[in-house]
């Protein structure tokens, strides 16, 4: 019933080596059904989906600790609301009405009402097993392809040429423009290479206009790297004009790591990813 898609992943992605083929580079992933998409953002206005996993992880626990305790009424409340939580998962996804274990929920739903506490807590137990199964398929994929930004058809409003450019673009520009420094440092031009950190200052002060779009209640990760990158360049500009080559290289090699790496660790894995599923 799902499509299946075959990654391969190569362990040389992480390590600068090319390990031979074995049956561990070969990690097989199913694709959510698209009737997921609804209950995410864009297409929906909460991240509705995620946020019934929360409360169902809550609602396990909340029954665990009161039939624990022989709380009668407050595990009455609790596995009401889990009840009701466990059902609508096959009404939002009805594709995935197999992995739910109604057999145990109606089990669970009458240890509760028969104060049968000692046979609460396995019978979580059996009913976890159906949210371990739908996650060991589907939850490193649905957080790749609903909880994780797409670059690739976003566009930055004033990229190298001053107009509107696509991501990539711009950012084969960025990466253009930190190797021609590089270059200029190991050749001894430093005034050339004193040429280009203004303007890779303001593409990267556009980038961050780009990023400033889901950043927006959080302005930290932003202001970290534009700090960085300000302070960094600044310190490059003085060990170009003073014509030190070692530390030049040194500078803008930290430059790379602290600004360039730092998000691509974070965010550009994950981007490039989302296009093995279109």
């Amino acid at each position: 019933m799902f499509k299946q898609l075959i990654i391969l992943v190569m362990i040389s992605l992480y390590f600068w080596s090319t390990p031979s083929f074995s049956q561990t580079d070969t990690i097989i992933l199913k694709k959510p059904p698209k009737s997921l998409a609804q209950w995410y953002k864009p297409e929906n206005k909460r991240q509705v989906w995620l946020h019934t996993m929360f409360r169902l992880r809550r609602e396990m626990l909340a029954m665990s600790d009161y039939s624990q305790k022989k709380m009668p009424d407050d595990l009455e409340k609790w596995s009401q609301k889990f009840i009701k939580d466990y059902k609508s998962l096959a009404k939002m996804v009805p594709q995935w009405q197999d992995y739910l274990l109604l057999n145990q929920l109606n089990e669970l739903q009458k240890n509760v009402e028969n104060h049968n506490y000692s046979a609460i807590k396995p019978t979580l137990k059996h009913l976890s097993k159906s949210c371990m199964n739908c996650h060991d398929d589907f939850q490193t994929v649905a957080t790749l392809l609903y909880r994780s930004p797409n670059f690739y058809d976003r566009n930055i409003s004033e990229g190298f040429s001053g107009e509107e450019m696509a991501y990539d673009d711009n950012m084969m520009h960025l990466s253009t423009s930190v190797n021609r420094i590089n270059i200029a440092i190991k050749d001894g031009y430093f005034d050339i290479a004193g040429q280009q950190i203004e303007p890779l200052e303001q593409h990267l002060e556009h980038l961050a206009t780009s990023c400033s779009d889901c950043h927006q209640e959080d302005e930290v990760p932003v202001k970290r790297i534009m700090n960085a990158s300000q302070s960094l360049l600044t310190e490059l500009a003085e060990q170009l004009r003073l014509k030190e080559q070692k530390q030049s290289g040194r500078k803008l090699g930290e430059f790379a790591v602290k600004v360039c790496a730092k998000c691509h660790s974070i965010h550009k894995l994950p981007s490039d990813l989302q296009l093995l599923f279109d």
